[in-house]
Formats: structure tokens, C-alpha cells, sequence
């Protein structure tokens, strides 16, 4: 049996015409979709709304990917300001200048493990900080420029990141090991009055270390002889260097204290001098380059000369520290003159450098007189 489509009565199968209401069933027949017929226009109907779907998809996903890149890109701006590199550089250099020893040496790690390094630790270079206020701030900017500074002392490292992306930093200290000289037997040597060994005997050498870098007086204790001296330890070429502490003997024999800031005038028990590289003052000043002293490259220099020279060149008048060769000498306390060689060996300039109060003057040889330059930035 099948249906009229027309009055949707059975007719019987083999009818041409509907015998309710005479419809042609022929037509119908001819005009009725099959079924895989209707199957494909319900198909061919569905895929462009997928096709739409899926593009909307795409879109989505397009959108929250520009999003994440957009989210990454100002956190990262967010944190580079707040604590990337300079800003990490810059707060460890303040606790310097803020005088937060405890602080600081929590940003430190050392180039050797004996070394335990805390806010006592530090105090050496605390203390030839204030007396060198340039040397932060020089610290700073070689760490942000370079990752190192020019004393090779502080060096920036990576030990670990936030966030697993953004490194944190610390300041890797490279250690000092003076070497102590005395004449006098079961003295003990202190530095910075911390007691480091007890003398064997009169002719007694002593590798003392690891210390951390910075200003230190050295003396000895528990005898009647007495010798101070206070020293600088701080640049690459002060890792090893030589402390001699010398009591002299005297008309009466008791030993008499000899106190030397740094590489001053000592005399040893023979009475013979080891003699600085002094110059007369500015009244009988002498520019005429017959210094007896040798050229030094910059990283031969003492401490205050190699601070000198960074004053000479935060000052603008020279590019390059390493372009030129020195000699130093010290005129008066805290003074330190250098002499500017360049590579022909022709004298290129003389400096007075102040460290008390920051201040650098350059010779004029038509007035004969040191002049002070301007430092501001």
C-alpha cells in the first residue's frame, strides 16, 4: 500500500490515479526526493554552517593567542622597571650607599667557599666606600654596562628566575689573599682586629684569606713590638698583595709603631726604607715628563690611582681607560697625581685626584697650576 500525497489516503500499489481524489500519482512519484537523495541535500545544506563554525573557531583562538602575547609582553616590561637587570643592579649597589651590610651580603656569592659571607664580612668594603664615594657609583654603571666591574672585583651572575623566565642576579666577590710579613716572632696578626695567626718566628710569611674585599689594618698583637698598616684591598692586582709588618727597633731597643696607609713610607729591622712614589707639591711642580717612575697599564695601578683614573674618565676626557699607559705618585694625603701616556709614549695630560671630596683638577701648563674640572654628569 501506499499514500496519496495529496489527500494522504492508501490507494493500492499498482493505482496511477488516487481513487479518493484522482490525483496523478505518476507526478508525485516523479517529484518526491529518495531518501539518499534528501540525505544529500541536508549535507550539502549543513556544511556551510560548519564551515562558518570552524572559522570562528579559528578566530577565537586567534584572539586569546594575541592576548597572551600582548599579557607577556607588559609583564615583562613590568618587571624589567620594577626588578629586571638595572633594578637589581641599582639596589644592590644601594645597599652600599645605605650602609645595609646585612642586606647586601645576602646578594653576594663568592669565588671561594671558604669564605662565609654576612653583614661582618662586608664591613671592609662598607668602610672603603665612604672613604671612596665614587666607587659605587662607578660599581654600578660597569655592572649595567659591562656585568663586571673594572677592578674585576664584583662580577653579575644568573642563580636562578622568577617565575622560571626572568633571572634573578647576585654579585659574584673575588676573594683576597694578602700576604703578611713581620719580624717579630710569637706576635699575633690581626686584620681589622680579628685575629688571623700567631708568628712562628722573626722572619714569619703569612697568606692570609680569603677576605673579602675592601680597606683593612692590619697589626700585630700580644708583644711589645708594634707595626700598623692599613691597606686597600680591593682591585684584581691587590689579590695577593704584600703587607709588611715591620716593628723597627730604636736607639734604647724597645720597638717603636710604624704606622703606613697603604704603600707609605715602613722601615724594616735593618733600618732600610721601602719608599713611596711621592712628589714634591704644586709650589715646585715639574711637568717636564722626567718621571723615573715606569709606565703602568691601568690594571697596575694602585687602588687610588686606578680611582684617579676612573674620575679621568667618568669626567670625559679620555674614551678608554686601557688606551693610554700611567705613572702615579701621591703629593699629599689622599691626593693621587697621574701622569696620561698614549700610545707614542708622548705625555698626554696630568690629574690630581682628591678622593675625600671627589674632586679632580687637570694641570694647565700655561698658568703652572691645577685647575678643577667639573665632574657633574
Amino acid at each position: 500500500m501506499k499514500t496519496c500525497p495529496n489527500c494522504h489516503q492508501q490507494v493500492a500499489p499498482d493505482s496511477i490515479f488516487c481513487e479518493h481524489c484522482g490525483f496523478d500519482l505518476r507526478t508525485a512519484a516523479a517529484t518526491t526526493p529518495t531518501k539518499a537523495h534528501r540525505s544529500r541535500r541536508r549535507n550539502k545544506a549543513a556544511k556551510p554552517g560548519k564551515k562558518k563554525s570552524k572559522w570562528f573557531s579559528r578566530g577565537i583562538w586567534a584572539i586569546l593567542a594575541v592576548a597572551v602575547i600582548v599579557v607577556i609582553v607588559l609583564a615583562g616590561s613590568f618587571y624589567n622597571k620594577q626588578a629586571g637587570k638595572e633594578k637589581q643592579i641599582a639596589t644592590i649597589t644601594d645597599y652600599i650607599t645605605d650602609n645595609q651590610s646585612n642586606d647586601f651580603a645576602k646578594k653576594l656569592v663568592s669565588d671561594n667557599p671558604n669564605l662565609k659571607i654576612d653583614g661582618d664580612t662586608v664591613q671592609p668594603l662598607f668602610t672603603y666606600a665612604r672613604k671612596h664615594p665614587n666607587y659605587v657609583t662607578n660599581m654600578k654603571a660597569d655592572l649595567q654596562k659591562n656585568g663586571e666591574t673594572r677592578d674585576h672585583t664584583f662580577t653579575l651572575e644568573t642563580t636562578g628566575h622568577s617565575f622560571l623566565v626572568f633571572p634573578i642576579y647576585k654579585l659574584r666577590v673575588t676573594t683576597m689573599h694578602p700576604v703578611l710579613t713581620t719580624n717579630v716572632a710569637n706576635a699575633t696578626l690581626m686584620a681589622n682586629n680579628q685575629a688571623l695567626v700567631t708568628s712562628k718566628n722573626n722572619h714569619y710569611t703569612y697568606k692570609a684569606g680569603p677576605l673579602f674585599p675592601g680597606r683593612y689594618t692590619f697589626k700585630l698583637s700580644g708583644s711589645q713590638s708594634k707595626a700598623s698598616v692599613t691597606a686597600d684591598l680591593v682591585a684584581s692586582n691587590a689579590v695577593s698583595k704584600h703587607v709588611d709588618l715591620i716593628a723597627q727597633a730604636a736607639k734604647k731597643g724597645h720597638d717603636v709603631t710604624n704606622n703606613n696607609e697603604d704603600e707609605a713610607t715602613v722601615s724594616d729591622a735593618t733600618g732600610g726604607k721601602v719608599e713611596d712614589n711621592t712628589t714634591s707639591d704644586d709650589s715646585d711642580y715639574d711637568d717636564d715628563d722626567n718621571d723615573t717612575d715606569s709606565d703602568s697599564s691601568y690594571e697596575d695601578l694602585s687602588t687610588d690611582g686606578q680611582a684617579a683614573v676612573d674620575a679621568i674618565y667618568y669626567a670625559d676626557y679620555i674614551d678608554d681607560e686601557n688606551d693610554y699607559t700611567y705613572t702615579e705618585s701621591m703629593p699629599h694625603d689622599h691626593v693621587t697625581e697621574v701622569k696620561l701616556y698614549d700610545d707614542d709614549g708622548d705625555h698626554d695630560g696630568t690629574y690630581r685626584y682628591d678622593d675625600i671630596h671627589d674632586i679632580l683638577a687637570e694641570y694647565n701648563s700655561s698658568t703652572g697650576k691645577f685647575e678643577t674640572v667639573d665632574t657633574d654628569d
